[in-house]
């Protein structure tokens, strides 16, 4: 053990300035810490402890083979440098636990862009891979008076932070928008509805940028997806389609004060 323990430290030193600066940085006596790179003496659990948070890597570890040492270190070394390359790598899915509730099937409600007395309705999928909340937004619009509807999607993914869910998905293609939905479930509402914001480019000459309440609604007791579907599209604001509180929500939610009332 004293011997893996010093080739331990000795590989692990080596990406530093000196021995002298690791001691500093640790808290520990010169003297004492070349002991323990040469073998001669073994430290106690207290100065261990110190020596392996400062290092990251657990006391079994320290204490273990070097050939495992050399494989979770170069494990760190490209978590580092997955970090550097994405600087929001560890911001998806946040806590898991708590975005775990979330999962399942939506309807999501906001105002149509280019009129106000209307209200769009979308479906939306949250669904968990690999420990990660993706999600897929699908928009399906009649066009004109044809029975066609324009299909859109959006997929992306979904964090559980700071108490709130947040979604950024795009469309497909280089030159796709990316939107963002930040969503809450107010304190005590035993109902199955986030109210939120969305943001996002509306598809209108020149993709102007847009925001707009928006309510998700969790979908249950459909027979299919297609069901989902052909709920989906345009519909009046004050439509007896929309929930009260969907409706009242997308009317009035432009004031801090009157979003907070029909949340509460």
């Amino acid at each position: 053990m004293h011997q893996n323990l010093a080739a331990n430290l000795r590989h692990l030193c080596a990406d530093y300035p000196s021995v002298a600066a690791v001691c500093r940085e640790i808290g520990i006596n010169h003297q004492q810490f070349a002991k323990y790179l040469n073998g001669r003496s073994m430290p106690s659990p207290n100065n261990l402890r110190r020596i392996s948070r400062f290092f990251d890597v657990g006391e079994h570890i320290l204490l273990g083979d070097h050939a495992e040492l050399r494989r979770h270190t170069t494990q760190l070394a490209k978590t580092e440098a997955d970090r550097r390359r994405d600087p929001l790598i560890d911001v998806f899915p946040g806590d898991l636990q708590r975005l775990r509730p979330f999962l399942g099937s939506y309807q999501v409600f906001f105002r149509a862009p280019n009129d106000s007395t209307k209200a769009i309705i979308n479906v939306a999928f949250l669904d968990e891979r690999n420990g990660t909340v993706y999600s897929r937004v699908v928009e399906a619009l009649s066009e004109g008076k044809s029975s066609t509807r324009r299909w859109t999607r959006c997929d992306g993914k979904a964090a559980f932070r700071a108490g709130q869910v947040f979604v950024v998905d795009s469309e497909r293609g280089p030159d796709a928008p990316v939107s963002l939905y930040i969503l809450n479930k107010p304190h005590r509402d035993k109902s199955k509805l986030l109210f939120g914001t969305m943001s996002y480019l509306a598809s209108l000459s020149g993709r102007t940028p847009t925001s707009s309440p928006v309510v998700w609604k969790r979908a249950e007791n459909y027979r299919s997806v297609r069901e989902l579907f052909s709920k989906s599209g345009i519909v009046d604001l004050k439509s007896t389609k929309l929930d009260m509180r969907i409706q009242q929500y997308l009317l009035v939610a432009s004031t801090d004060s009157d979003a907070k009332t029909i949340t509460e």
